[in-house]
């Protein structure tokens, strides 16, 4: 009997589960458990709760959009495209059909010409401060102007009203960080030389222009054909073809400036040689001249060295001059081969579709953040709505009095 109600004993009913009856997390570990798992269904009871949050949030953002879209100042891309053409870099012919072999009886070498500027360094030369002083020089018509203008004038001009009033309130923070930056900034750097190779400075009102036009350009290069494209962005489709022919001209204007500066600095220096070489030449023969008129005839030793020296110095003076003479020629042609023959493939047009604002686009881009955001507070309104446990929620509120309620000492 003893062991029987033992056995009975250890065969009653089994201890309750740890923990309260709480249900178990998955034995094998590889999970929390079952409850704190999120269905499908949850996501759409949350959804389905809080439609009214999501609608209002999508319906805002699709009206800033929309507001944006309709007053966003219209833009326009218009697009040119050059090459630079294949050039001989031997002897070659020169125009007129005469070849390097023609000269070479008369002293003329035309020699190789390899130029150190090639098409993958023309964006910068477009972009160069040289090139953007010259276009804001330039005079065009802008849309919203009475008279045709400077690009100087137009990117000084005083700011209407709304401009004004958006400048010292939607756009503060942007007033003063252009506020400060003139402040502290030093002079305008400068833009290339004068004439006379003195640096040229351009003025506080061509700086601002030239920051201006600069957001305005664009440049891009094909390496395989060489093919560049100039993009010009305006307020105007006649606008932005003007700027485009504008900057066409200047870069052309500019490329052969930099092929041609070392080349024209000889030609200078041999063309004053040999003018003044051409003036001794002929001084010498006017002594010479005026000798012999005298002494017809030399019969003393003094006379006849005397003729003899100035017959030498006629001769050195020829064989001079006809040396600069040669080495001019050879510059000029040599000036010619380097001009760059940049070819307009595409001529600048006005555009006929503006390139901004993209109306579509930006409404159904609004429309999507508003969906987020306002899926995203749903979920977050849910969260704090079915917070359990009085230390949560003495947390939250906790978090909500000290960021609002408590003031910054």
């Amino acid at each position: 009997m003893s062991e029987a109600g033992n056995q009975n004993h250890s065969d009653g009913p089994a201890d309750p589960p740890p923990g309260n009856g709480a249900p178990q997390a998955d034995p094998q570990g590889y999970g929390p458990p079952w409850e704190d798992e999120v269905s499908l269904l949850d996501i759409l009871l949350v959804l389905a709760r809080h439609k009214t949050l999501i609608v209002r949030t999508v319906l805002v953002f699709t009206l800033l959009g929309v507001t944006y879209a309709l007053l966003a100042s219209e833009t326009f891309t218009s697009e040119a495209r050059v090459v630079r053409e294949a050039q001989s870099e031997g002897g070659g012919s020169l125009p007129g059909g005469l070849s390097g072999g023609a000269l070479s009886g008369l002293g003329i070498s035309l020699g190789g010409g390899a130029s150190g500027l090639t098409p993958a360094a023309y964006p910068e030369v477009l972009q160069s401060r040289e090139v953007r002083l010259a276009v804001v020089r330039d005079t065009f018509r802008f849309p919203d102007a009475e008279r045709p203008m400077t690009f100087v004038e137009y990117a000084n001009r005083p700011p209407g009203a709304l401009s004004q009033v958006l400048q010292y309130t939607l756009w503060l923070p942007w007033t003063l960080k252009g506020m400060v930056g003139r402040a502290i900034s030093s002079s305008p750097a400068p833009a290339g030389t004068t004439d006379a190779g003195e640096p040229l400075i351009p003025s506080e009102e061509e700086d601002e222009a030239l920051k201006s036009i600069a957001d305005k350009i664009s440049a891009s290069v094909d390496e395989e054909t060489g093919l560049l494209t100039i993009s010009v962005t305006a307020g105007g489709p006649q606008l932005a073809a003007a700027l485009t022919e504008s900057f066409l001209g200047h870069f052309t204007t500019r490329v052969r400036e930099i092929r041609t500066e070392k080349v024209r600095e000889r030609l200078q220096f041999v063309q004053g040689r040999f003018e003044e070489v051409e003036r001794e030449l002929e001084s010498a023969e006017d002594r010479l001249a005026q000798f012999l008129e005298r002494n017809q005839n030399p019969t003393t030793a003094t006379l006849q060295f005397r003729r003899d020296r100035l017959q030498r110095q006629v001769s050195f003076k020829e064989q001079l001059y006809s040396e600069l003479q040669s080495q001019l020629t050879q510059t000029r042609l040599d000036l010619q081969r380097r001009q760059p023959v940049v070819t307009v493939v595409e001529e600048p047009v006005p555009p006929t579709s503006r390139s901004a604002p993209k109306r579509t686009l930006l409404v159904l881009l609004n429309v999507i953040l508003g969906g987020v955001i306002g899926i995203a507070c749903a979920f977050g309104k849910s969260y704090f709505e079915n917070m359990e446990g009085d230390s949560e929620r003495d947390k939250a509120e906790q978090i909500r009095e000290e960021t609002f309620h408590n003031s910054w000492i």
